[in-house]
């Protein structure tokens, strides 16, 4: 029996946290084989059956590369040996635009915005917007802990960090042995207290502005889109990423210079 043919056209095309393989059939020929090299070394084979020309390659993280390569499989089961020409490069998107989109998408579709009124969206450039949040009996209180690589004179510390919303307050509370801020344009801080040990701070409209400033000007989606792992792109593994990336932007705001530090010192 001749030897089957090759498949004369395959190209990848980015997707969100994903690549998508197209191609063409070759004559007589009504399966495929595909085979897939990520960046770890894993090999992942696959078996396609005609009429399909299309597969998507998911579960990678923004900017993953990998290679693809098909060859076709005859009636009784035989095909050709692979050649190094067969290997096709294909990388996972990273423009913003889409991912938002797809995060948007994924989130929209999920049951943890059951408990929103009036709905939310992110837009192209990054900005968040919820109108009129309902969560529960209107109490929400969420813990993130943060560990600090160095500060001070190489000493690592560990600095506890609570955020809340109980009837019309709104309250942030830091617990650390000690902490420095970072800078940002402006901010303002009304009603603080700081001691030694523990820090509270109530924040006022203006205030709130400011954090979401803060946030909006950080690397906050550059963060999250480095740290998903889209294989555990669930609810629950894109929640955390986002309480990661909030996490780190909030830090920002803690060093020297940023907005809460500024407004700390405003207050001496």
């Amino acid at each position: 029996m001749s030897e089957p043919s090759i498949v004369p056209y395959v190209k990848t095309t980015p997707k969100p946290f994903g690549v998508d393989v197209e191609w063409k059939w070759p004559g007589g020929c009504a399966v495929l084989e595909l085979q897939c090299l990520h960046e770890d070394g894993r090999l992942m084979k696959e078996r396609i059956f005609w009429p399909a020309t299309v597969c998507l390659i998911s579960g990678l993280k923004a900017g993953e590369r990998l290679q693809v390569r098909l060859r076709p499989i005859a009636e009784d089961g035989s095909a050709r040996d692979w050649r190094a020409s067969d290997w096709v490069e294909g990388v996972s998107s990273v423009d913003v635009g889409e991912i938002v989109e797809a995060l948007d998408e994924e989130i929209r579709n999920s049951c943890a915005l059951h408990g929103l009124k009036g709905g939310w969206f992110v837009d192209k450039t990054g900005k968040a917007y919820i109108h009129e949040a309902l969560i529960g009996d209107g109490v929400v209180s969420q813990n993130y802990r943060v560990k600090l690589n160095v500060a001070g004179k190489g000493k690592p510390h560990e600095a506890g960090m609570t955020l809340g919303v109980e009837g019309e307050h709104s309250k942030v509370e830091f617990l650390a042995d000690r902490f420095k801020v970072h800078e940002a344009a402006s901010s303002i801080i009304e009603n603080a207290v700081a001691t030694s040990a523990k820090t509270k701070i109530r924040l006022g409209d203006e205030m709130k502005q400011a954090i979401i400033d803060a946030v909006r000007e950080s690397d906050l989606f550059a963060s999250l889109l480095a740290k998903i792992d889209a294989q555990t792109a669930s609810v629950v593994g894109l929640q955390q990423a986002m309480h990661e990336a909030v996490n780190d932007a909030l830090l920002n705001a803690l060093k020297p210079g940023g907005a809460i530090w500024v407004g700390l010192n405003r207050q001496h």
